[in-house]
């Protein structure tokens, strides 16, 4: 089936890009404009062109895994130049979304003609990349440097009414562009000449302020090595260079900065996103709308996740009378208030948020919930609540089945984790059992999710996604440590590697009876936590400096002088000690998460690997410009891992036994992502 239909009417070929439902720019579909492009040029019945998508859309654009291999020809840069260079005038009929490179080909047109509510985007910055279309050349030429420069460096989508983008299109219409840009193509036919983009310089007409835009936002860009710079340097050289050098010059960024790994991490979170925001659910439920939340309870995350719901103009009531509720509503309040004094909201936008925040100790409040967000506390089984709310557990699905119990068949009850502080951190967690409801498992997701939340679906399972996989890189350090690895060192290995945080760190940070507790509800009586229960044993009897591995040194957290002596000494208490394999220790860790990760894609806790990069990324704060640990490990090799998980056996075998799926991965040159992924 054609990916572009060709056709003439009263002497200008109609090219509709016709591909599913974005319009994607597959190899397949650039090579079949490239020749309707050609057969158009050799048409002796067509006098010009328009250049259209079907389907209410334009075009999406490349699929991002095209650039994790060979680009496939026609490119880009070929097919812009193939539409500027064209012997008819060609007219863009933009109906719906142009984005990325499906922007660069509208660009490259003799004229623009949009509906009113399309929108463009060149996006490619936000994934550490430059576009290759050749548009850091042209937006200059036909806006001038500071609107090109916006444009290019926010990554955001625009609507093509909006004021700024006037000069990029010759009409926007109220009904479909078609129409228009039929009639505009015969008018321009008629000329005897039209407009290229080469030969427009209105963007150049004021030089210095051309030359002073492009020092200014140079200024304020941290680093000379981002696409940022790079992007910045081609619309300065669209004003030094020759335009066909500038093209040349755009062409080297783009290839220099397509080969880089950060900018492959980069992609990678951006497609694992979109990844993630497909749940079986979406077959058979439908999400209800939320106005109201109300809060029960006390964890702490209920304040943080009140803010969020304020921020996104819910109503949002607090079950809890006195003091307990007063408490609640004062740390919402503090957190506006600094946002106030940080002059990141005025005092009007904080007074309309708490505005629509109350508290009380009634019970008929959960009538008009929509969703109930549930921090613990007592039985709840008495309590009414609305037909069709939601009922969520915030701090994890551990009291998942007493709440069911409690409230029965009335309302569906999920448990979900916000990552602290939930006002802030992008990354929602929800455990899905398995006969829960489509309808509220879509509610809750599309809440978070149209909240600018990045929300993974995991079974409903001990330790979810993110307890379960930070618990595997915990239970590695502590038997690192078993083994005789120095414990500053398995900290720094942890950190070098792209954690934020050491894993000894974050018992200090969770608590080491909270850690205790929950690795033993996860994982079990390992071995390996022999050594943290002596631990929590000498904390409880004041015997360190700190509530874990680490001493307090007013608010920051410093190395205990004194734990090499106490991890000694334990250990001449032990008996049959593993030694430590010659392994590096950020391998080590690294194969526990790889090692899960196989164990969690097996019992179906985890929908797929990218989910795991985004849970690390996003939620534990791993470093971005490796795309994850699974991602980092790929790059290393998953060979180079299996082997390591093998060395390692003797210190923790149902930790590091490599899943029989990852060896058969490995045994057959499969991969997580991108070319020869497995299934």
């Amino acid at each position: 089936m054609s990916e572009v239909n060709y056709e003439v009417a009263d002497g200008v070929a109609v090219l509709r890009l016709a591909r599913g439902e974005a319009n994607a720019l597959s190899p397949e579909m650039r090579a079949e404009l490239a020749a309707a492009l050609s057969r158009a040029a050799e048409d002796a019945e067509v006098r010009a062109v328009v250049l259209t998508g079907a389907g209410g859309t334009f075009s999406s654009g490349v699929d991002l895994a095209e650039y994790d291999g060979p680009l496939a020809p026609p490119w880009l840069d070929v097919l812009t130049q193939r539409i500027e260079t064209h012997s008819k005038p060609v007219i863009a009929a933009l109906d719906g979304n142009a984005l990325g490179a499906a922007f660069e080909l509208a660009l490259a047109c003799h004229a623009r003609v949009a509906r009113a509510g399309s929108r463009v985007a060149l996006p490619e910055v936000a994934l550490g990349m430059m576009p290759s279309g050749g548009s850091t050349q042209r937006l200059p030429r036909l806006l001038g440097a500071q609107a090109a420069l916006e444009f290019l460096l926010t990554g955001r989508s625009v609507a093509v009414e909006e004021p700024r983008l006037a000069k990029l299109f010759a009409e926007v219409t109220t009904e479909a562009p078609l129409e228009a840009a039929l009639s505009l193509a015969r008018r321009f036919a008629q000329a005897p000449d039209f407009a290229r983009v080469w030969r427009i310089e209105r963007g150049f007409s004021d030089p210095a302020a051309y030359r002073r835009a492009v020092t200014e936002v140079a200024a304020r860009i941290d680093t000379r090595d981002s696409a940022e710079a790079d992007i910045v340097r081609c619309v300065e050289a669209a004003q030094l260079l020759p335009y066909a050098q500038g093209l040349q010059f755009e062409a080297a960024a783009f290839e220099a900065r397509l080969a880089r790994a950060d900018a492959r991490a980069a992609r990678h979170l951006y497609a694992a996103e979109r990844r993630a925001g497909v749940w079986p659910e979406a077959q058979h439920g439908t999400a209800r709308q939320i106005k109201t939340v109300v809060l029960v309870g006390s964890d702490p995350v209920l304040p943080e996740l009140a803010v969020h719901a304020l921020d996104n103009d819910r109503r949002v009531a607090i079950l809890a009378a006195g003091p307990a509720g007063e408490a609640m509503t004062a740390r919402a309040r503090a957190v506006y208030e600094g946002a106030v004094v940080r002059k990141r909201m005025t005092e009007a936008e904080r007074d309309a948020r708490l505005a629509r925040l109350s508290h009380g100790g009634d019970p008929a409040v959960l009538m008009a919930a929509d969703l109930v967000l549930d921090g613990g506390g007592g039985d709840v089984g008495g309590y009414p609540v609305r037909k069709g709310a939601v009922w969520c557990i915030v701090s994890g699905r551990d009291r998942s089945a007493s709440r069911r119990a409690q409230l029965g068949q009335r309302v569906p009850v999920l448990a979900l984790r916000a990552y602290r502080p939930a006002h802030v951190r992008p990354l929602v967690e929800l455990a899905v059992p398995e006969s829960a409801d489509p309808d509220a498992v879509m509610t809750v997701g599309q809440y978070f999710a149209g909240a600018d939340r990045c929300v993974l679906r995991s079974a409903d399972r001990p330790g979810m996604l993110g307890h379960r996989l930070m618990g595997a890189v915990q239970r590695a350090a502590l038997a690192l440590l078993r083994a005789g690895a120095p414990a500053e060192a398995v900290e720094a290995a942890a950190r070098r590697f792209g954690f934020a945080r050491g894993p000894l760190e974050l018992v200090e940070v969770d608590g080491i009876g909270v850690t205790v507790a929950r690795l033993r509800r996860i994982f079990g009586g390992v071995p390996e936590l022999a050594l943290l229960d002596a631990r929590a044993d000498a904390v409880a009897a004041g015997k360190t400096p700190g509530q874990g591995f680490y001493a307090s040194q007013g608010q920051a957290l410093v190395p205990d002088p004194g734990l090499a002596d106490w991890i000694g000494a334990w250990r001449e208490g032990q008996l049959d000690l593993p030694d430590l394999p010659d392994v590096p220790l950020d391998v080590a860790l690294n194969a526990a998460i790889l090692a899960e990760t196989g164990r969690m894609l097996e019992d179906d806790t985890a929908a797929r690997a990218s989910d795991i990069d985004l849970c690390m990324v996003r939620g534990y704060g791993f470093d971005a410009t490796r795309g994850g640990p699974i991602l980092a490990a790929e790059a290393d090799g998953l060979l180079r891992y299996v082997r390591a998980m093998k060395a390692l056996i003797p210190l923790a075998p149902a930790l590091w036994t490599p899943p029989v799926e990852l060896e058969e991965m490995v045994k057959y040159g499969q991969r997580f992502f991108g070319a020869g992924a497995g299934p």
